[in-house]
């Protein structure tokens, strides 16, 4: 409603109250009367104290009217402010929360290991799968990590479902590691494909900077009877000693394919000092090749790190 419309209803209100207390007061009907009135002085006081009363009541009516029509609106559109307030408030809250989570996921990789290469090898009994695993997270370490694998048969019905604990002991952040599936089969089994369905870990979480570092060298490479071994020497330029640590090595063929993965175990890795190692493929169930290359992963006691 419009102020001005208001005025004019208050003005309205004024003159009709004036008729009013006039009538009340019997000073309409007689003009003499009136004027005779005027002069006495009780009536005066009378009438004076009568038209306080009376226009006290007439303020009273007229200031809850006014609260009624704007300043109730006035109250109501500072709640709706104060309402969007909140809500705008809420969703700010809502938002830096969501940014702080993404934040994070990208901050921890979220958690995730991700298969980065593999290979399948299937001679006679035995299926033979190698591969490379990396932890993405860069704040989490990996422990008690396992593959959980399926066969399948040619029509794609599932032949076999099991689980294996992989050799290494852990993935410190955005470490790489390799791992081998080897699985007899039965001589009746109509083996056709494999799918890796998860892989379970333990994460715990790890200063990027405590990695251990350390050096390779002199390594050599035989083949002999289907075995390939590889010899060479470790030096530990980390800022510690480790009494002991579980050393992984990949062997790679001329197509850079992984062909075997073995594993062996070293012992009071000084400061400083070249440790001489020697890992053996032994006899696997499936047919080696000559390895043209290695990767060697050491992995220290998770709790010396």
């Amino acid at each position: 409603m419009k102020k001005w419309i208001v005025f004019f209803l208050i003005i309205d209100l004024l003159l009709v109250s004036t008729f009013c207390f006039l009538y009340i007061n019997n000073l309409l009907p007689n003009l003499p009367e009136i004027i005779n009135k005027i002069f006495n002085k009780k009536f005066v006081y009378n009438l004076n104290e009568s038209f306080n009363i009376f226009f006290t009541k007439l303020r009273s009516l007229i200031a809850n009217l006014y609260n009624n029509l704007f300043k109730n609106r006035e109250e109501l559109d500072s709640e709706a402010k104060d309402l969007k307030k909140e809500v705008a408030k809420e969703e700010n809250k809502n938002n830096k929360e969501e940014e702080q989570k993404q934040i994070e996921d990208k901050t921890m990789g979220q958690k995730k290991i991700e298969l980065e290469e593999i290979w399948q090898y299937h001679y006679g009994n035995y299926l033979c799968i190698f591969g490379l695993l990396k932890n993405m997270s860069n704040n989490y370490a990996a422990t008690n990590v396992s593959l959980s694998y399926s066969l399948y048969d040619p029509e794609g019905y599932p032949i076999l479902k099991t689980s294996k604990i992989v050799k290494f002991s852990y993935l410190l952040p955005e470490q790489s590691a390799p791992f081998s599936l080897i699985t007899e089969l039965s001589h009746d089994t109509d083996f056709k494909s494999y799918e890796i369905d998860s892989i379970r870990d333990t994460w715990v979480p790890f200063n990027f900077n405590k990695i251990p570092e350390f050096e390779v060298s002199n390594i050599s490479l035989t083949y002999h009877n289907s075995r390939n071994m590889a010899k060479g020497f470790v030096r530990n330029i980390s800022d510690k000693d480790f009494n002991n640590a579980k050393i992984l090595i990949s062997f790679y063929d001329d197509e850079n394919s992984i062909i075997a993965v073995g594993s062996d175990y070293l012992l009071n890795l000084k400061v400083g000092e070249n440790i001489p190692f020697i890992v053996d493929t032994k006899n696997l169930p499936c047919i080696q090749k000559k390895a043209r290359s290695i990767e060697l992963f050491l992995f220290p006691q998770f709790d010396e790190i």
